[in-house]
Parts: structure tokens; sequence; C-alpha cells
């Protein structure tokens, strides 16, 4: 495989990740907004927040390194589903139930990728 070819994987690889790492947060930043009694709940999600930010950070830093910027579009979009995929649960019962689902799911989601 050509350099070029290997760099430009590279880079939607990068592109990807920054826009999973900004639905991640357009999922998370709600939730967090509508717990109340779950403080350890609470506490664990704005670590995650802040690791995912840091993350999102670092990214950055890569793309900026090669020259490259982020998609957003990418970006536009993910953070719209997420933000759906969020207030879809608010309706539930079961909120929490269903946004540690999902959290778990999409974190398991992060790391494969």
């Amino acid at each position: 495989m050509a350099d070029n070819e290997t760099r430009d994987i590279f880079i939607v690889g990068l592109r990807n990740a920054h826009a999973m790492e900004s639905q991640a947060l357009s999922i998370m930043k709600p939730q967090l907004s509508r717990i109340e009694n779950y403080p350890e709940v609470a506490e664990m999600l704005q670590r995650h927040i802040t690791e995912t930010e840091g993350q999102i950070r670092r990214i950055e830093e890569s793309l900026t390194g090669l020259n490259e910027d982020h998609s957003r579009l990418k970006v536009m979009a993910l953070s719209l589903t997420g933000s759906m995929a969020a207030l879809g649960h608010t309706v539930a019962g079961d909120e929490i139930l269903k946004n540690s689902f999902a959290n778990f799911a999409f974190e398991n989601f992060e790391i494969s990728a």
C-alpha cells in the first residue's frame, strides 16, 4: 500500500474517532443534567465526560500535527443522532437503566473501533 493511502486511511480513522467521541458527549451531557437520585452514577459520568473531552483534544492535536482537521459534517451528524438517542430515553420510566445499557454498548463500540 502506498504511503499516501496509508496516511489517508489513518486520517479517516482519526476523523471517525473524533466524531464518535463528540457523539459520546452529546449522549452523556444530557444524561448528567437529568441524574438526580444517583450521585455515584453522576460522578462517574462526569469523570467519563472529562476523559472524553481529553480524548477529543488529543485527536485534534494529532490531526493538527498532520495538517488536517476533523470532519465538521461527521461531528454534526453523529452529535445529532446522539442527542436524539439521549432524548429518547427521557420518557422512559427506567431511564437510568436504558442510559446505562446504551452507555455500556457505546463504550464497547468505542473500544472496538
